[in-house]
């Protein structure tokens, strides 16, 4: 048994390793690196943009198909970070701080709504147990 083991690691185990090492030898991880930090910091205002979008679409569609107050709660938080991105690349395109100032008022409120939102849904789940937002006719005033 023990050399069946010792011959499955000289034959298989050890070419396999010292062929990744070579590999990984031949790498350039600074230049990788470089690349990597030139893409981060170069992408334009339309790439910011493009994603907040998608993220608010995404929430959107959360919003209006969704009857789970949980995922409600998820779907509004992706909008609200959507319109977090907005403010942070207008600020750092037009080279100003009321985008970052802007995006913790937008966090803040953020955790306002996550804290409302959940103190309804246990109301909800107390007295119906679900937290379907049909259910949720009697909060009417």
């Amino acid at each position: 048994m023990l050399d069946t083991i010792e011959r499955i690691i000289n034959n298989l185990l050890l070419p396999f390793l010292a062929a990744v090492g070579n590999w990984l030898g031949s790498l350039d991880f600074g230049a990788m690196l470089s690349e990597g930090v030139y893409f981060v910091f170069h992408l334009s205002l339309t790439h910011y943009l493009l994603l907040a979008a998608a993220l608010f679409t995404i929430g959107l569609l959360g919003v209006m198909t969704r009857r789970n107050l949980i995922a409600l709660i998820i779907s509004i938080e992706l909008m609200l970070n959507a319109a977090n991105i907005n403010f942070l690349a207008f600020g750092q395109y037009l080279g100003q701080a009321s985008g970052s100032v802007m995006a913790i008022f937008v966090l803040a409120l953020a955790a306002a709504e996550a804290a409302v939102g959940l103190a309804i849904g246990l109301y909800l789940y107390r007295r119906n147990g679900t937290i379907d937002v049909e259910q949720g006719h009697f909060l009417r005033g």
